[in-house]
Formats: C-alpha cells, sequence, structure tokens
C-alpha cells in the first residue's frame, strides 16, 4: 500500500469544472422554479467555466486522465441532463410524451457525444478541429432560444419546431463533421489588426444585444461543421471537372 503513486489532483482545473457542475445544478433549480431565463443563463455560465478549466489545464500543465473523465462526467450533467430538463418544461411539455422522447433524444446524443470524446482525445494530435458539434455547443444554440423568447412554449406546432431543431442538433452531434474549435490559440502569437477589429466587434454585440448575439453566435457556429463540409465537396468536384477539362483538351490535341 505505501508503495502505490498516489495519483494527483488536480486542484484548480477540476475547481472550475466542479463551479460548472454548480451551475447546471442551479440551472436545473430555477428552471423547476419556472424561472426559465434565468435558468438559460446559468446553462451559459457553465460554458464559460467549461471552456476555463481546459485553458486553465494547459497552461498550468496539469492535464489529467482524471480531469478529462470529471469533465465528460460534469458536461453530461450540465450539458445534457440540466439542458435537456430546460427544454422539456419551457418547449416540450405541450406535446407532454413526445416531449419526454424529443428531451431523451438529446440528452443521449450529448452522452454519446462526450463518451466519443474520451475516446478520440487519447489519440487526437492537434485540439483545432472537434469530430461532431460539442455538447455545450448543441446545448448553447439550443437555450439561446430561451433566451430570446423566455415564455414558455404553449402551441404544440412551436414544440414541435423545437423537437426538429433538437434532431438537427443531436445528428450533428453524433456525426463526424469535423468543427473548428474556435476556442484554440496560441498565447504568444500575435494577431493582426482585422483580428483585433473582429473581436471588439464581438464583445460590442455581446454587450448590447446580448440575447440576439448568442443567438446569432450560436447558430453560426451550428452551421460551420456542414457548412464546411458541403464546400469541401464542391471544390472536390470542381477541381475533377477542371482535371477532366484538361484530360479532354489534351485529347482532342493528340
Amino acid at each position: 500500500m505505501k508503495n502505490q503513486k498516489r495519483e494527483e489532483f488536480p486542484f484548480l482545473p477540476a475547481l472550475f469544472t466542479l463551479t460548472n457542475a454548480l451551475f447546471g445544478f442551479l440551472s436545473l433549480v430555477f428552471c423547476f422554479q419556472g424561472r426559465y431565463a434565468w435558468s438559460a443563463l446559468w446553462i451559459f455560465m457553465a460554458a464559460i467555466t467549461d471552456s476555463l478549466d481546459g485553458i486553465v489545464a494547459r497552461f498550468l500543465d496539469r492535464q489529467s486522465e482524471f480531469g478529462v473523465q470529471l469533465d465528460s462526467l460534469v458536461d453530461a450533467f450540465s450539458f445534457g441532463a440540466a439542458t435537456a430538463m430546460l427544454l422539456y418544461f419551457w418547449g416540450l411539455a405541450a406535446v407532454h410524451t413526445a416531449g419526454v422522447f424529443f428531451g431523451f433524444v438529446f440528452l443521449a446524443s450529448a452522452i454519446l457525444r462526450l463518451a466519443r470524446y474520451n475516446v478520440l482525445q487519447k489519440t487526437q494530435k492537434s485540439r483545432k478541429h472537434y469530430v461532431g458539434l460539442t455538447a455545450p455547443s448543441g446545448a448553447l444554440f439550443l437555450v439561446s432560444f430561451v433566451f430570446l423568447h423566455p415564455q414558455p412554449l404553449l402551441e404544440r406546432w412551436q414544440a414541435f419546431v423545437l423537437a426538429l431543431a433538437i434532431v438537427v442538433v443531436s445528428f450533428l452531434m453524433v456525426s463526424k463533421v469535423r468543427y473548428p474549435n474556435l476556442l484554440y490559440f496560441e498565447p504568444r502569437r500575435k494577431i493582426s489588426l482585422i483580428s483585433a477589429l473582429l473581436v471588439a466587434i464581438l464583445i460590442a454585440g455581446f454587450v448590447f444585444y446580448t440575447r440576439l448575439f448568442l443567438f446569432v453566435f450560436f447558430s453560426f457556429n451550428l452551421l460551420l461543421g456542414p457548412g464546411a463540409y458541403f464546400f469541401q465537396i464542391f471544390k472536390i468536384k470542381r477541381r475533377n471537372r477542371l482535371t477532366q477539362k484538361n484530360l479532354s483538351n489534351d485529347s482532342a490535341i493528340h
């Protein structure tokens, strides 16, 4: 027993991760009280601490298997269970059993996405891209609806529109569509004036038009993967057409 190696506990990154869990729990509390805007706010706060734990772990060189597993467990709670409950009580309750079904579809997809990440991250060399929409990104896209319209959805057609959005997000989470990691950056890398201006515009948009900005930003993030995928297909087809045209021209000359 004395010779066994004591496992290190990355305190500071774990503190951010557990704060993520706290915010997920607060989201559930406010959701059950019918205060859906506050519930959505705590999901966004959970996302901030979720991004910080990884940044802090890399900055302090305190990455560990323990941290990876803890992060995924907490993400499954905050961006899976808590988000699914918010979506159900705010927007899916109008369709009763069908609402429960679609809420579970999102929860299951988020858990599967997180489990796949745990497997892939062991062999993934670069953090510039992810395979599939991340669970926090999917949750934040759907939760941004609550910010735009905090009043619960009462019409069945509204609930089915939300259910359709859940199906799309769930598919993208378990898909193999590549998404850029928007939080990836090199601390020592210099940025251009255009990049600095873009960051300033994003900050101003967040400050002055918070609700609309969050919806537009996470909608853009959602479409980045499919957009890049179809653009790549277009480039390949165009290259093939040009190659075939050049070959035809060469044959005609000879």
